[in-house]
């Protein structure tokens, strides 16, 4: 069951981190159709969770190498120890992606698509001038 456990712990570093991080970078780049405000913070923020959510996750090899030491499992621990090696791999390219962009990583809300207030009544200008367009 230690093995088990362990190897679940490893591959979901391996495989999930890496997809969560590469949606997110996705997500943060394209150009979603969000029509209101409201969605288009919907959006940001889903996008900031999946980015979160990946950066968080990144730190189980860390936990792997202490479960694989209490476990006495030296076969895994020295896969969680080449594995602290690839996440801190995995923190220098998100730093590095982050510098390429031009906005911010996390934190950003895509541009809405909602068109601006009608104007419905004028005010006159002082100078005696009437309101523009009639």
């Amino acid at each position: 069951m230690k093995r088990t456990g362990l190897g679940w712990l490893f591959f979901a570093w391996l495989y999930g981190v890496p997809f969560l991080l590469v949606v997110g970078l996705i997500r943060r780049t394209a150009a979603p159709y969000t029509p209101t405000l409201g969605e288009a913070r919907a959006f940001g923020a889903t996008t900031d969770a999946v980015l979160i959510a990946g950066l968080v996750l990144n730190v189980l090899p860390v936990l792997g190498l202490w479960l694989a030491g209490l476990a006495g499992e030296e076969s895994w621990r020295r896969h969680f120890r080449w594995a602290v090696g690839g996440m801190v791999l995995v923190y220098l390219v998100v730093v590095l992606v982050s510098r390429a962009a031009t906005g911010l990583l996390i934190g950003h809300t895509p541009a809405d698509q909602e068109p601006g207030p009608a104007i419905t009544q004028c005010i006159p200008r002082s100078g005696g001038r009437g309101c523009p367009g009639g």
